[in-house]
């Protein structure tokens, strides 16, 4: 480490004093020389396609100024930053501009300061017509706006902002919570991105505080059309918070260290990543469809075969039209819907501008894109979450080999989500929020194309005996207890659900053969969370007084839960979903016996029957 600063220090020593013999220009311009400044890249991850939406570009410079803060530093003392940022910029845009198209496409978060943002240098030469010239499109650029300084006059600011959202540019807030990155630059910037601090997403599982703002700000950025992301993730339990929560993109060293070549997620974080999302958007997708059901073919145009006059012809004939979307073979190249088009090629020379040039260099090159597999429920939210000028453009749907199947309109979309909300809502019980009948009969149908499966049902004994005693309100406390018990244990087994059929009945279904081990723990649980809804008297003794119909007091053991287990191994051949809970009812009457002798909850698996013994 020493050895490191004395040759670091040396070097400086040498670079000042070659560069205090050279006026100041040619100073600031041996400096980016020295820099060698090379893009690198952090990935954002789209938690709910387990893609990539884009990836912030970063900078690292040659030693001695291998990190940015290092950089600029030096740049501050030189009076060089505006040419140093200059430089991440350029080095930023040939290298996207060097990359292969799919990767190309994506979104890249280029750095800017407050200063440089405002500097008529950045308005003059950021431009669409500037980044053509490297083969990019305005539409692939996040201006991030950093909290380094502040800004110093926030109305020319929102001008600012404006010129280029106007141009199609996006605008992200880095650092949202920290430095100078308030609630005043948030107002004045309106941006499309709201990158949330690490130092709020760090151990946010750890602290209320952070999971009530991370909550707030998730609400927040969905009711302006605005795209939280969260930046410093490093752990499944940060994560698992964050999704919870409804945030839906994220930066971090979960997902991968910045690289100086685009990355992709590995299969097994992919999968980890789709496991968790599906955890806490399972239950409505229960009784949910898939998108395949509302698929229609549309008008397609094959790529430079069509010219933007002989389109408008094609939309003045068919009024009734509303998008084309243009193909290669069977892959999409893009959208033009009939809205997009005419203000694309409106005003005094935009008809003329354009009418000789392919309907491509006109079209939405980024559409939403889904697998025909996608529920409709997931679809409307990815739908809602679009920019607003994106918005109600329909959907293209693909197959599983990603070849053009056909659109949806976000009316069939937002109609047919509407109706399985309110199927959802009749189907819930309004006491615990968990599925009922109707999703749970779903499940079982299912769980019999599983190899292995176990299908828990799940009561209360004397539960009537606590409600005379306590009241319904203290009741209903005790149910909502036992769903929570129950949903908590669910998170521990693979593929779990649980549903409240009615009173004070549950039933859990997962993928493969439970164990005695786990099912006992969950009895354990069930007995110790319980005590806090018992008056300390009834704890002490055992049991509660409860009248019976005469009025004389009798004694009452304390609830206790009873588990009837079938699992896969103990059941016959095909069986009919409904035959189920006839064996679970003859079932849990043993397991109550058991619980009377004991006092404890348990739980009891079917053991009579086998499957071959009924082939």
């Amino acid at each position: 480490m020493f050895a490191k600063q004395m040759v670091q220090s040396s070097v400086r020593e040498m670079g000042e004093s070659k560069l205090l013999n050279l006026d100041n220009n040619l100073r600031v311009k041996k400096f980016i020389e020295v820099v060698r400044v090379q893009p690198h890249f952090h990935a954002i991850i789209d938690l709910y396609t387990g893609s990539s939406l884009g990836f912030e570009i970063l900078s690292r410079g040659a030693f001695p100024f291998e990190t940015p803060e290092k950089m600029f530093e030096e740049a501050r003392r030189l009076g060089a930053t505006w040419e140093l940022e200059k430089a991440c910029r350029v080095a930023a845009l040939k290298k996207i501009a060097s990359l292969p198209e799919e990767i190309k496409s994506l979104s890249y978060f280029i750095n800017v300061s407050p200063d440089a943002f405002a500097d008529p240098r950045f308005i003059e030469r950021f431009t669409q017509a500037r980044l053509q010239e490297y083969g990019i499109d305005r539409s692939q650029i996040v201006i991030e706006i950093t909290e380094k300084t502040t800004f110093p006059d926030y109305g020319n600011f929102e001008k600012l902002k404006s010129h280029y959202t106007e141009q199609d540019f996006k605008i992200a807030l880095d650092d949202f919570g920290s430095g100078y990155s308030g609630l005043i630059t948030l107002i004045a910037s309106t941006p499309h991105y709201i990158k949330l601090d690490m130092a709020i997403v760090r151990d946010v599982h750890k602290h209320e505080y952070k999971q009530k703002l991370v909550r707030a700000m998730s609400s927040f950025a969905s009711s302006v059309n605005t795209r939280l992301i969260a930046e410093g993730v490093e752990s499944f339990a940060e994560l698992e918070v964050l999704v919870k929560f409804g945030v839906r993109y994220v930066q971090g060293f979960l997902f991968g260290k910045p690289k100086d070549e685009p990355y992709t997620l590995t299969d097994d974080l992919k999968k980890s990543i789709a496991a968790l999302v599906k955890k806490y958007d399972q239950t409505k997708a229960d009784i949910d469809e898939q998108i395949k059901s509302l698929v229609i073919r549309p008008m397609t145009i094959e790529e430079n075969t069509t010219n933007c006059q002989q389109l408008s012809e094609i939309f003045q004939k068919t009024p009734y039209l509303q998008h084309v979307v243009i193909q290669n073979a069977e892959k999409i190249i893009g959208l033009i819907t009939r809205q997009h088009f005419f203000y694309e090629t409106g005003g005094a020379f935009g008809y003329q501008l354009h009418q000789k040039k392919p309907v491509e260099s006109i079209c939405k090159k980024h559409p939403l894109v889904v697998e025909d597999k996608i529920s409709i429920m997931r679809l409307a939210k990815l739908a809602m979450a679009r920019f607003q000028e994106d918005l109600y453009d329909p959907v293209l749907v693909v197959d599983c080999e990603n070849k053009f199947v056909g659109s949806v309109t976000m009316k069939q979309v937002i109609t047919k989500s509407a109706e399985l909300e309110v199927r959802y809502a009749m189907n819930a019980n309004p006491l615990t929020s968990l599925p009922g009948n109707e999703v749970i009969r779903h499940w079982i149908h299912e769980a019999l194309q599983w190899p292995e499966y176990s299908i828990i049902y799940a009561d209360l004994d004397h539960f009537k005996g606590y409600n005379d005693s306590y009241g319904f309100l203290m009741g209903d406390e005790l149910l909502r207890l036992t769903a929570k018990v129950l949903s908590q244990w669910r998170e521990t087994l693979p593929d779990a659900r649980i549903g409240h059929i009615g009173g004070d009945d549950f039933v859990i279904v997962c993928r493969g053969v439970i164990t005695e081990n786990s099912l006992d723990i969950c009895c354990k649980t069930y007995d110790s969370e319980k005590l806090g809804l018992f008056k300390a008297i009834d704890i002490k003794r055992g049991f509660m007084e409860v009248n019976d119909r005469q009025g004389y007091p009798i004694k009452t053991p304390l609830v206790t839960m009873s588990m009837a287990v079938i699992t896969s191994n103990n059941v016959w051949h095909e069986p009919h979903p409904a035959l189920f809970s006839e064996v679970a009812a003859s079932l849990k009457k043993k397991v109550k016996q058991m619980t009377n002798e004991t006092g404890k909850s348990g739980f009891m698996f079917e053991r009579r029957l086998h499957p071959k013994e009924t082939k």
